[in-house]
């Protein structure tokens, strides 16, 4: 059965233990946590979210660091080997954030494809660096993930595909279908590009207006989406990530969540019958 849980994300910007409190509190077990500053990395603050988690009967199963934006400066500018240095350095502290929380992994943008902030390397270097953060992740025992982010270098299944030829197994990925969708690309067929390699899953609905709803509200085809995963994507649990203007209530979100799981569960019988 997939896993499926929420993004502290969604209350942004309340601040994050708050947010965990409030969704543990409706009933919701397992996340993905969204540092928001640097104070939220201090071993101090994470032994309070540890003892909620636990208190709870709580798990993370990825976090995703506020340092995004900083990501195309600090690791694909032209800059001297200086700041990718200083940037891995960055990501150290992140990875044992992660480690500290339980987490098995990462979520990373990755260069962005405009503005002053732009990659300005070739994809070759960019692949080669991001396999060296890879690796870096490792020492701590977490997994780093790109995500497929519009106006990002992977937010094309072609730079996706390219990753994987480099990279093979190394190369996975956090799969957000409202990114996909805001590239111009069908979640479903984005899906099949990264087939075996997703890990984690940043999932809302859509409709013709709105592009961020909670599951449920809208018409996208969740079910199809699982069954053009394969192997590995198993271990890929389903987050809600939606803005705070897409509820009210964090019972909302329970719910949602409730409905999605059943939804991939239906999904899953049905791949296992048809084979």
């Amino acid at each position: 059965m997939a896993a499926v849980g929420v993004s502290t994300s969604c209350f942004y910007p309340m601040e994050t233990e708050k947010a965990l409190r409030i969704a543990a509190e409706a009933g919701i077990d397992r996340f993905e946590i969204h540092f928001s500053t640097f104070s939220e990395i201090t071993d101090g603050y994470l032994r309070e979210l540890r003892k909620m988690l636990r208190y709870y009967g709580a798990q993370v199963h990825s976090v995703h660091p506020f340092y995004s934006a900083l990501e195309s400066a600090m690791f694909f500018s032209d800059y001297s080997e200086r700041r990718f240095a200083d940037g891995l350095e960055m990501y150290r502290q992140l990875f044992h954030a992660a480690a500290k929380l339980g987490a098995g992994y990462l979520v990373f943008h990755g260069g962005q494809t405009i503005g002053k902030a732009r990659v300005m390397v070739s994809q070759d270097e960019y692949i080669e660096r991001y396999n060296t953060i890879f690796e870096c992740g490792r020492e701590y025992g977490v997994t780093l993930l790109h995500e497929n982010v519009y106006t990002h270098t992977a937010q094309t299944p072609a730079f996706c595909r390219k990753l994987i030829e480099y990279l093979g197994d190394k190369a996975l990925f956090t799969f957000d279908n409202k990114q996909a969708c805001r590239a111009g690309f069908d979640s479903v067929e984005f899906v099949r590009t990264l087939s075996g390699h997703i890990r984690n899953v940043h999932i809302s609905d859509r409709d013709r207006e709105h592009d961020c709803l909670l599951p449920g509200r809208g018409t996208e085809d969740f079910a199809a989406m699982r069954a053009a995963m394969s192997g590995e994507d198993d271990k890929a649990c389903w987050n809600i990530e939606v803005y705070s203007d897409a509820f009210k209530e964090a019972e909302e979100i329970r719910l949602s969540l409730r409905s999605l799981g059943k939804k991939l569960s239906e999904a899953e019988n049905a791949k296992l019958t048809n084979r």
